[in-house]
């Protein structure tokens, strides 16, 4: 059945006709099952993401056929989305992106790049905050770079070659400052090194720092994305305080390349609606997440600035060659 179809059994009223993307009389989509494939395991932040999609996606009917959920881990996200990358034309698989989506081909011979997939939306950002202990005399980034560029400073977050490490190097290199980094295994090592005054300033996951934030035992200083968090909305951005630049993971949705442009603009107009309920804003809350979205090629060009920056950062410390 065919989504004109299946909406013309409901009344016809002006709130049925809102709901459905403009150009669906002329679009015989969607006529199959949907195949959405977690690249991860079961009840990782990427497994969350999309589950909660699809919960959505089925609680308002706005994927009115039957959808399939299969997680295929492997290799950080590897072996998942090569299966979708593999899919090529086929506008019934989709797969949620992660940090891995991005750093998994950069120090991996995948096969496959964000370049094999066609975006469809990003709709969410994983972004970090700069975080110092709330004794500190730091109040600002500012306070911060000055001491930074007449003193010896430490910073931590979570691995050797992670996002963390990305936007502390970031904001080295824009502020002009030299620092040591202090990798640490998981979020509650990193908080440790903070509090333990191992480190002087912390770059972390706001999931992860945020019941210290609230204690009042940390004070975030700066926010990496482009944009204000929609949850720490009184942080102000990096760039913001006079450092030009910006990184946040991308928890977007993609299909694979070679997908028809209607049926795109149909998951755009679709994945809005997702965005939009009170489901979505709940999960987002509850993550800490960012609910800034980027549609269509707008978020291709996203995924490319991140992708070139973060390669970058990790030539830099030799985590690729």
């Amino acid at each position: 059945m065919s989504l004109l179809k299946h909406l013309t059994i409901l009344p016809l009223t002006l709130s049925v006709l809102a709901t459905a993307p403009s150009f669906a009389k002329d679009l015989d989509y969607p006529k199959e099952r949907l195949n959405y494939t977690i690249a991860f395991g079961p009840g990782g932040g990427n497994d969350l993401m999309s589950r909660t999609v699809v919960d959505i996606l089925r609680k308002y009917d706005y994927y009115p056929k039957n959808i399939r959920v299969d997680n295929l881990a492997g290799g950080s996200g590897a072996v998942g989305f090569n299966y979708v990358a593999q899919q090529k034309g086929n506008p019934y698989h989709l797969t949620s992106t992660s940090g891995n989506f991005l750093g998994t081909p950069l120090i991996s011979n995948t096969g496959w790049t964000f370049e094999d997939f066609t975006p469809i939306g990003l709709l969410a950002q994983d972004a970090m905050l700069l975080v110092v202990r709330a004794d500190s005399d730091f109040k600002t980034a500012k306070d911060f770079v000055e001491y930074a560029k007449k003193n010896r400073v430490v910073m931590g977050g979570t691995g050797a070659a992670g996002p963390e490490r990305v936007v502390a190097s970031l904001f080295a290199e824009k502020a002009g400052f030299t620092f040591d980094y202090v990798p640490s295994q998981d979020g509650g090592g990193m908080v440790t090194s903070l509090t333990s005054h191992s480190v002087d300033a912390i770059v972390a996951n706001p999931s992860e720092v945020s019941g210290q934030i609230k204690a009042g035992n940390f004070r975030p200083l700066a926010y990496s994305e482009e944009q204000r968090s929609t949850v720490y909305s009184d942080v102000p951005t990096f760039k913001e305080q006079g450092y030009d630049f910006a990184f946040a993971l991308p928890r977007g949705i993609v299909m694979p390349k070679g997908v028809d442009s209607d049926i795109q603009q149909w998951w755009v107009e679709t994945l809005k609606k997702v965005v939009a309920t009170k489901e979505w804003k709940t999960y987002l809350t509850t993550n800490s997440l960012s609910g800034n979205t980027v549609w269509g090629d707008d978020f291709e060009k996203n995924l490319a600035h991140t992708n070139s920056n973060f390669k970058r950062v990790l030539t830099q410390i030799g985590a690729i060659k």
